[in-house]
């Protein structure tokens, strides 16, 4: 059975996209640094190395058996266990950190509550997998690259994202069917 997004996600993702770059003064078709986004969200980012100094049981806990299948993870601290720290595999293809890293944002900006490490909630989780590649290629950045006729390695390059995940944005936007409408209705005039 496919899960269904309460009325209004996609929507509200796509405005908290538009809106993160409006706060950090970029165009909407700009490509996001997700580090960046982090910084300015207040949320420090520390890579499993790194991670050691700062959390040490965390840091057992994720270099063991299987970290190398560890993408990255939001680890909530502080004396209230209310700050969020994400940590994230450097061992992985920069497409892939960048991704990581923007749906472990994306659990932040949508205030989805800590659950137990590794544990996970289908909704708060689907959410995330959404707003996630949205941060990093909201919908006017894919109808730019539609339109464009940019080839979806180099689109991907340009916003430093995988070829997968650019074509998942062009697809679900309607990009690609806006683009394709209009290149129609101009040799009909």
């Amino acid at each position: 059975m496919a899960f269904r997004f309460r009325r209004g996600f996609k929507t509200e993702a796509e405005s908290h996209a538009l809106e993160l770059r409006k706060e950090l003064k970029l165009p909407d078709h700009s490509p996001i640094c997700p580090w960046k986004l982090a910084e300015h969200l207040e949320i420090p980012v520390h890579t499993l190395r790194s991670i050691r100094d700062v959390e040490p049981m965390a840091y057992t806990y994720l270099s063991g058996v299987g970290h190398e299948y560890f993408s990255a993870v939001t680890l909530f601290g502080g004396t209230h266990g209310c700050t969020r720290i994400i940590c994230h595999n450097q061992s992985h293809a920069k497409t892939r950190q960048r991704a990581n890293l923007a749906h472990e944002l994306a659990h932040a900006i949508l205030l989805h509550p800590p659950t137990a490490i590794f544990e996970c909630d289908l909704e708060t989780e689907e959410e995330a997998k959404w707003l996630g590649p949205a941060l990093l290629v909201p919908q006017p950045a894919a109808i730019k690259i539609a339109f464009a006729s940019d080839a979806i390695d180099v689109a991907a390059d340009n916003y430093g994202v995988s070829e997968v995940l650019m074509r998942m944005r062009l697809n679900v936007t309607g990009a690609n069917n806006i683009a394709r409408r209009s290149r129609a209705n101009s040799k009909l005039r």
